[in-house]
């Protein structure tokens, strides 16, 4: 469900979502702007690294426009925080700013994490992951887990979402240069 119609500031009604669930997402097109911020977070000094995802669906294909990371670490003091488990008002103003700004046709279209080889993730996969999230509601055909490692000198980047009978799969993704239209 749409962020933006799940907290109520904005009526499923007032606009045309007929292709909201037509299609299920079959590849992701990430737009460079977002790759360099990826790139960044994996030299960070921070331990647990993750954030939102923010773009809109063409058909099937996803493009991602925007990636943020979790705010402010003092949000998240006291407790064991997950990088998929993120302070709800953080997730609120990204979506509700960039709804505004582009004409409700940007919102919130998934998270992404350093991949499972980062050691607080060694004993699950990247799969464990996508599926028990997805079981919170976080992930499904349309809102995808992207993950992003570095091994020697390759920049890597897979995307998951999942499928109608809830299984997980990996889904293509390709590099664009493109600017948001």
């Amino acid at each position: 469900m749409r962020v933006t119609e799940r907290y109520g500031w904005n009526s499923p009604a007032s606009k045309d979502h007929s292709s909201y669930k037509t299609h299920v997402t079959s590849s992701v097109e990430i737009y460079s702007d977002v790759s360099v911020i990826l790139q960044r977070q994996l030299f960070s000094s921070s331990r647990k690294l993750g954030g939102l995802l923010f773009g809109y669906h063409v058909g099937d294909r996803l493009r991602i426009v925007m990636a943020s990371t979790v705010g402010i670490p003092d949000w998240y003091e006291g407790e064991h925080r997950n990088e998929l488990k993120i302070d709800q008002r953080f997730i609120l103003g990204w979506s509700e700013a960039l709804y505004h700004l582009y004409g409700g046709r940007i919102e919130w279209v998934g998270n992404w994490i350093v991949s499972a080889g980062n050691e607080d993730y060694r004993a699950q996969s990247d799969m464990d992951i996508l599926l028990e999230w997805a079981k919170a509601g976080l992930f499904d055909d349309r809102n995808i887990l992207l993950t992003v490692k570095q091994e020697k000198d390759d920049f890597i980047v897979k995307t998951y979402a999942v499928n109608d009978d809830k299984t997980g799969c990996e889904v293509p993704n390709m590099f664009s240069r493109s600017k948001i239209s």
